[in-house]
């Protein structure tokens, strides 16, 4: 399989809208979270990760898919692709995971603030919100497989490049804070009142996020001739079911360890160059427990010097777009060589066993970065993601 690098980067985030201001934020352990106040998801006011200032959503799509427009325009722009200019001589896949999708339409009609028409019932339409508002006429398709979804479609667009489906592929995921969503947590207890605390000793759940995550997937011999450098590359992944429970995660982590080690033998990665781990990083007991476990178990004798990062710290638990999220971040960490701390760690949990990242940034200790994404129905997921032929330059911590 040719080599498949990530040329381009955008985001809509809590943390901002461009990747400067969300670099930024991760490198600094911002936690952007706040009382939830919009219409639609009255939850008895509870936190979260939300985008201010949200570009795209105007009425006629939801909030979701004004998110993923914007990200993925930025990530075109970022990976220096002008569709008016270059259009006509290439063919621009795209694939979106989402969990809810636009769901806040029809609640919006449910709540008597506006009359839905047409395919504005259908929530799962963001692929095609991207491709018609950017001119994108290649493959698209949306995987929705929950919390994974954003990195699955990572791992789609690796592949659709692979088969000649498209010269370059558009990959993220798209998520917006709505009742169902919200209620959703709060039905399974799994809410934490406080913010999220991935790995924390007093963890108590996740809290939800918003936004959206784009990259932009192109062989390195596309890229190479386009003279654009790339952020990183994608190394292999790796996917695996626990069918173990339709929310809870398998404890033993057989099944996610299986996507971890796939990955790695598909891209022919020694797992002595694993240099950090961009976790799944929930917040919640049972998932931080076992994917706590399933690292240390791939790690083995390295578990205390291989870094681990967990982002939903400073961005919620944003189902959908969350693998899209960690691999953006894997990405810049590639080209920056460094690691964003877990700004919500206050007692690392003893029974887990890893060695997060705290207070500062850190540098990874190998050339691999795995990205892990887990869900519900027993969904797993890993990308390995490394340098490109470019490894990029390294950056000091913003004031």
């Amino acid at each position: 399989m040719a080599d498949i690098v990530i040329t381009g980067l955008g985001v809509v985030s809590p943390l901002g809208n461009d990747i400067d201001s969300f670099w930024n934020g991760l490198l600094r352990g911002e936690v952007p979270i706040k009382p939830l106040d919009y219409p639609g998801t009255a939850v008895d006011r509870s936190l979260t990760y939300v985008v201010d200032g949200a570009p795209g959503a105007d009425g006629e799509i939801g909030r979701a898919s004004g998110f993923a427009v914007e990200a993925a325009r930025s990530a075109l722009a970022d990976a220096g692709i002008d569709l008016a200019a270059d259009g006509a001589d290439l063919t621009v896949g795209l694939c979106v995971g989402t969990g809810n999708g636009d769901s806040d339409l029809p609640e919006a009609e449910r709540d008597g603030r506006r009359k839905l028409t047409g395919l504005q019932w259908f929530p799962y339409g963001i692929s095609g919100a991207v491709a018609r508002e950017l001119g994108l006429d290649g493959p698209a398709t949306t995987v929705s497989t929950a919390c994974a979804a954003g990195a699955y479609a990572v791992s789609l667009g690796v592949e659709m490049i692979a088969d000649g489906e498209a010269d370059v592929v558009l990959v993220g995921g798209a998520e917006a804070v709505s009742r169902p969503a919200m209620g959703a947590f709060m039905r399974l207890g799994a809410a934490d009142p406080v913010h999220c605390r991935p790995f924390d000793a007093d963890r108590a759940g996740t809290v939800y996020g918003e936004g959206a995550a784009f990259l932009v997937l192109e062989s390195a011999e596309h890229a190479a001739r386009r003279g654009h450098t790339p952020y990183a590359a994608v190394l292999g992944e790796g996917w695996s079911c626990d069918a173990f429970h339709v929310t809870a995660p398998d404890p033993s982590g057989v099944q996610a360890g299986r996507a971890a080690h796939e990955a790695l033998e598909r891209g022919g990665i020694d797992p002595e160059s694993i240099g950090a781990v961009i976790s799944h990083g929930t917040g919640t007991p049972a998932n931080d427990s076992a994917e706590s476990r399933t690292t240390a178990s791939l790690l083995g004798e390295r578990t205390d010097s291989v870094p681990v990062a967990a982002v939903k710290s400073a961005l919620g638990h944003s189902g959908g777009a969350a693998g899209a999220f960690s691999c953006v971040t894997a990405a810049l960490v590639t080209r920056h060589g460094l690691l964003p701390p877990v700004g919500t760690l206050d007692k690392a949990d003893p029974e887990c066993s890893l060695r997060l990242v705290r207070d500062e940034p850190e540098s990874p200790r190998g050339t691999t970065l795995l990205v892990n994404a887990y869900a519900f129905g027993g969904n797993n997921i890993t990308v390995a993601i490394g340098a490109a032929q470019h490894p990029g330059t390294t950056s000091e911590v913003p004031a």
